[in-house]
């Protein structure tokens, strides 16, 4: 499975070698130059997906808003948006405050990985 980058022509100017060809990296948040390859400016919050939080939840066990945020390193509101999305998917399952994976998640999670490992 192929993760293909989202790049976003922004205004800004590359530090470096002067060069106004510089993009935004929607899955990370970075600005980077499409010139020289500096990256000039990296964002606190990232985007967070599906996968990500299944991973997390996966390896930790059950775990709470603020730790999934504060792991993730996303923003409250794209790290809601996801959880609310999944929690829709019967992926996730929300008992007083943590959050867990469902059977249903977990088999999604499983088929998830094997795509990525070309099985």
């Amino acid at each position: 499975m192929s993760h293909r980058r989202s790049l976003r022509f922004s205004k800004a100017t590359c530090p470096i070698c002067g060069s106004q060809e510089v993009a935004r990296d929607d899955l990370k948040g970075d600005l980077i130059c499409t010139n020289c390859g500096e990256i000039v400016s990296r964002k606190e919050t990232r985007a967070v997906g599906k996968f990500d939080i299944a991973q997390l939840l996966r390896r930790d066990g059950k775990m709470s808003f603020a730790k999934l945020r504060e792991t993730t390193g996303a923003s409250d509101d794209k790290l809601f948006g996801v959880l609310q999305s999944m929690v829709q998917m019967g992926l996730l399952q929300e008992i007083s405050g943590k959050y867990s994976l469902t059977k249903r998640g977990q088999r999604w999670y499983r088929q998830r990985l094997g795509q990525e490992w070309g099985y």
